[in-house]
């Protein structure tokens, strides 16, 4: 019986090659469109979970609060983990990671040869205890139990000695430190949250490891706990430990808390201060799963509108089948034997998409997926739901409602628009037509914030400004003489020496209002020198730079403030704060205001501007040399500035960044979400378009003769045209109503995100429904115009 099934289910394929055809591609597409989704969603859930104790880890979290503010911390300070594995019983591992300098970019030499890594971390030897990383070389026992150790990855060991033995190898790091190669590690799989080219023992690093403090909150920790231990047994143990060492609630600035490791990567997007660069985003998953059910519905209601107008001409064949005996129940079995092969051939043919497709979209959102994810248990499993879903719910309404109706009924008659069928047929449409329009109208608000980001002034001028790295120089004269090497070049503008630059880093203190000392306020420091204001171009309001050259005797540190520090210490202007002092900013050594500059972006527009402050305390390092320059040729001036950084500091490779570019690299996640979802929208949309086209061209023929009796009465083409037209015009114009209210409220949820956001614009609704109108016009009247101008004799001719 199947057999005749597929023998009938073939035929009729073969019999309507249109309506087959624009099946097919319709269905492939969808699929193709879904499948690509599902494997980044796969690929982005898929974080973490292969260590083998991930259920059983769990990474520190602070929440430091100031002036009753909060905020959320991925590091802690570096007594927790040793304090927790000692005092709590659940806890059996602890290990710490330190990135190297707070992220700055570390110069090893190995031998004559230089290298700049981003990704070198500070880390306990336990970690090998608590991840899944395997030595493939060293004895993870020991490999980093020891000061001045270093492993490294598979990758990186390759590339500093080749195909010679790395272990005993001794590696500089800066002018700092001398490691000894102890082992080599199998490259991190792309789902690791950690991203660590080399890891160098914690223990090296002295001021991070003797000096166990719970004030300096730098280190994410993480907590290897006992099989089923209970996470709020053991944050409320966390929390009693912290009471007993920090009892004065003023100097309590923060709380612990534990995050499972398989949150980590998706569910950190309000957690500051995370070391890895690999931080996913829940709600652009979300966004993308949504993305992929709706075009594959799409694509089942194109097959669903196609097979029940094309299953109108088989009545009296299903009627003589009836008639002959056939039940209900077989002849759905042959409806379904049809689409389950039309699904068949399209995904074999959506897969074929796939393979080509792969390529262009890892390059835009930024994947390595490749052919062999495909082929896994996990994605055979997808395909088989996914196969199941489409045929079931593709061939559900034409099967049943065609095996429903009693023999003399399908004998006599064919549905019309106006029968249940049409009303369904329409409903498709109308729901097809409104996700459609829903996706476009995102695709342009998405595109309208990221423009808005892009052309909103940030209070200061990134652009023709470079920072160059200069933590590989062995001496400070070293420096000097680059900073005055580089001002002898004609094309530098400025230069100034600063600990970070904006969007980059800088140190989180607190600082005590002066209208009320009690209370506190977090800001943002960055040592520089007073020449930064005139690379950045920012702005005074008050005051004056920070002085060029500070007197040796002179202990007041001077601060440049912005605008919001101004209004959170109370002073009600910016003459106001000039000239007056902070005492606990640099713990009890006198700090004062002598200039107050325009607030400005030093974040991306997810966060409000907050609290910066510029000073000249040498509390902490200069690591990077902003270096203004004049781009009009800038390829020989990068030629010059590398040729004289080498010439200065031979000891390092020249290593520097962009501001702008920089800049673009904070809203990486939601470009890449546009251009996925625009991309995605217009597929959508062609989706759409080649059912529209199935059921013009199936109204048309149906009113065949109708049209030919209008021509001989006198019916111009357009008059023709419009006849056929007008209805679906009717329906797109349903689907514009439909869409809108539902796209206004995701995109104002969405938008919640941004402190800084674009107001929703009524055009972006009025731009989406012509565009709607115009392709449905475009395509519907490709077939009415073909239909009007069909001779009106061979029209009537038609049985």
């Amino acid at each position: 019986m199947i057999k005749n099934y597929l023998k009938i289910a073939w035929r009729s394929l073969l019999k309507s090659k249109l309506f087959t055809a624009l099946n097919l591609l319709g269905l492939a597409l969808g699929l193709t469109v879904s499948l690509l989704l599902m494997l980044y969603v796969k690929d982005e859930v898929s974080f973490d979970k292969y260590h083998s104790k991930a259920k059983d880890i769990y990474r520190v979290g602070v929440t430091a609060t100031f002036g009753g503010k909060s905020q959320k911390w991925a590091n802690a300070p570096n007594v927790v983990g040793p304090a927790m594995k000692n005092e709590v019983s659940e806890v059996v591992q602890q290990t710490r990671l330190l990135l190297n300098d707070y992220g700055q970019t570390a110069f090893v030499n190995a031998g004559e040869k230089k290298f700049a890594e981003k990704k070198l971390y500070w880390v306990d030897g336990t970690i090998f205890e608590i991840f899944d990383i395997k030595l493939v070389q060293g004895n993870p026992k020991v490999a980093l139990q020891d000061p001045n150790k270093v492993v490294l990855s598979q990758t990186t060991a390759r590339k500093y000695f080749g195909t010679e033995n790395p272990i005993g190898k001794v590696l500089k790091v800066g002018s700092k430190y001398s490691l000894e190669v102890t082992g080599v590690y199998e490259d991190l799989p792309h789902n690791f949250t950690l991203d660590a080219d080399l890891m160098g023992s914690f223990n090296s690093v002295d001021w991070a490891s003797k000096n166990l403090v719970w004030s300096n909150s730098s280190f994410e920790t993480y907590l290897l706990l006992t099989p089923n231990a209970n996470q709020q047994k053991v944050e409320k143990q966390m929390a009693g430990i912290l009471e007993k060492n920090v009892p004065n609630k003023e100097d309590r600035w923060f709380s612990l808390w534990l995050q499972p490791l398989a949150d980590v990567h998706l569910n950190s997007g309000d957690i500051s201060n995370a070391n890895t660069t690999r931080v996913g985003d829940a709600k652009q998953v979300k966004i993308l799963l949504i993305l992929a059910l709706v075009v594959l519905v799409i694509a089942c209601i194109n097959y669903m509108n196609l097979a029940t107008a094309r299953s109108q001409k088989r009545f009296k064949e299903v009627g003589i089948n009836k008639t002959i005996g056939a039940t209900n129940r077989q002849l759905i079995g042959r409806f379904y034997t049809e689409t389950t092969l039309t699904v068949f051939l399209a995904l074999l043919l959506g897969l074929s998409f796939l393979i080509l497709a792969l390529p262009v979209f890892n390059q835009l959102a930024d994947k390595n997926l490749s052919v062999t994810d495909i082929f896994t248990p996990e994605v055979g499993l997808s395909l088989l739901a996914v196969f199941a879903f489409v045929t079931f719910v593709s061939g559900s309404y034409p099967a049943f409602y065609l095996s429903s109706f009693a023999p003399k009924n399908l004998l006599l008659t064919s549905i019309n628009k106006k029968t249940g069928a049409g009303f369904f047929r329409q409903s498709l449409v109308v729901v097809q037509f409104s996700a459609s329009i829903i996706l476009i109208i995102c695709t342009l608000i998405f595109f309208q914030q990221l423009k808005f980001i892009q052309n909103k002034k940030l209070g200061y001028n990134p652009e023709q400004v470079l920072a160059v790295m200069t933590s590989g120089a062995e001496n400070k004269e070293q420096i000097d003489a680059l900073i005055n090497n580089y001002k002898s070049l004609s094309n530098v503008i400025e230069t100034s020496r600063v600990q970070a630059y904006l969007g980059s880093g800088g140190s989180g203190r607190s600082m005590s209002k002066a209208d009320n000392p009690k209370e506190s306020f977090f800001v943002k420091t960055n040592r520089v020198t007073g020449d930064f204001a005139k690379v950045l171009d920012l702005k005074f309001l008050a005051g004056k730079t920070l002085p060029l050259i500070k007197a040796e005797k002179d202990t007041t540190v001077q601060m440049v403030v912005n605008e919001t520090t101004v209004k959170l210490l109370g002073y009600k202007t910016p003459q106001e704060a000039i000239g007056k002092v902070s005492n606990d900013l640099f713990w009890n050594r006198k700090a004062e205001i002598v200039g107050v500059v325009k607030d400005f972006h030093y974040e991306s527009f997810h966060q409000p501007i907050a609290s910066y402050v510029f000073h000249n305390n040498d509390t902490e390092s200069r690591p990077y040399l902003l270096v203004k320059i004049n781009t009009s040729n800038l390829e020989q001036t990068m030629k010059q500035l590398e040729a004289t950084f080498k010439k200065s500091v031979p000891s390092s490779a020249f290593e520097y960044v962009f501001l702008d570019q920089f800049l673009a690299t904070l809203y990486r996640a939601e470009t890449q979400t546009a251009n996925v979802v625009m991309l995605f929208s217009v597929l959508a949309i062609l989706i759409a378009c080649l059912g529209l086209l199935g059921l013009a061209a199936y109204t048309a023929e149906q009113r065949t003769k109708e049209i030919g009796i209008r021509k001989v009465l006198g019916a111009s083409v357009a008059g023709i045209t419009a006849l056929i037209t007008k209805d679906f015009l009717k329906l797109i114009l349903i689907a514009i109503v439909v869409a809108s209210p539902i796209a206004y409220y995701f995109m104002e949820q969405w938008l919640k995100d941004f402190a800084y956001q674009v107001p929703i614009q009524w055009w972006v609704f009025v731009i989406t429904g012509f565009v709607a109108v115009f392709i449905a016009l475009l395509t519907v009247s490709s077939q009415a115009i073909k239909a009007a101008l069909t001779n009106p004799v061979k029209s009537l001719k038609t049985d």
